[in-house]
């Protein structure tokens, strides 16, 4: 007899499907079906079947719960991703769109944005206001905010523009030959005034 997983698919299922094991972990035999159906859409059924088969057969199950988990992730917060939920404190949003797809419910992703977790306090997120500094080993850190000459708000006439090219934040580029990592004082970029 067929698995769920084929069935959805559509594809023979035999003694040594690779599927199988893949949907032990889920009770309802139409939450399986379903649980297929999305994973396969959104990664492809073929790159679906190569990801299950290039893993050794225990590892199966575990990768077939992080494909879903991602693909709800990214269905949900395209940008971030599972990673970005689980990184703000939202994982429990991840987990709420894998049950709605087990249910066979319809993911739509967030259009407002990510809400902060509980107990999320507006001094531990980085203010807009306070400019960025561009590490010399290409990482990101918030800076403090400066006034500018516009009474205390930010103004736009004494930043870069966004597209004002390249060499204007990355010198080392501008010559052809890429100079030794921090060997100058960190750019502050002000990205948010």
């Amino acid at each position: 007899m067929s698995c769920n997983g084929c069935r959805v698919l559509r594809r023979g299922c035999t003694e040594q499907c690779i599927l199988r094991p893949c949907l032990d972990w889920i009770q309802n035999p139409q939450a399986q079906a379903n649980a297929t159906l999305f994973v396969s859409k959104f990664f492809g059924r073929s790159d679906l079947m190569s990801f299950i088969s290039a893993v050794p057969e225990n590892k199966r199950p575990a990768l077939f719960q992080s494909l879903l988990f991602e693909a709800c992730g990214r269905t949900v917060n395209p940008v971030g991703g599972v990673v970005g939920l689980l990184s703000t404190g939202n994982w429990h949003i991840c987990q709420a769109a894998v049950e709605t797809v087990l249910a066979g419910g319809a993911l739509r992703p967030l259009t407002v944005g990510i809400p902060p977790p509980s107990g999320f306090e507006e001094s531990e997120a980085p203010s807009r206001n306070k400019p960025l500094v561009v590490n010399g080993l290409g990482g990101v850190l918030v800076g403090e905010s400066r006034p500018s000459a516009g009474g205390g708000r930010n103004s736009r006439e004494h930043t870069a523009s966004f597209g004002s090219g390249l060499s204007e934040m990355s010198p080392e580029f501008e010559s052809g030959v890429v100079k030794k990592v921090g060997s100058k004082k960190p750019k502050l970029l002000n990205l948010f005034g």
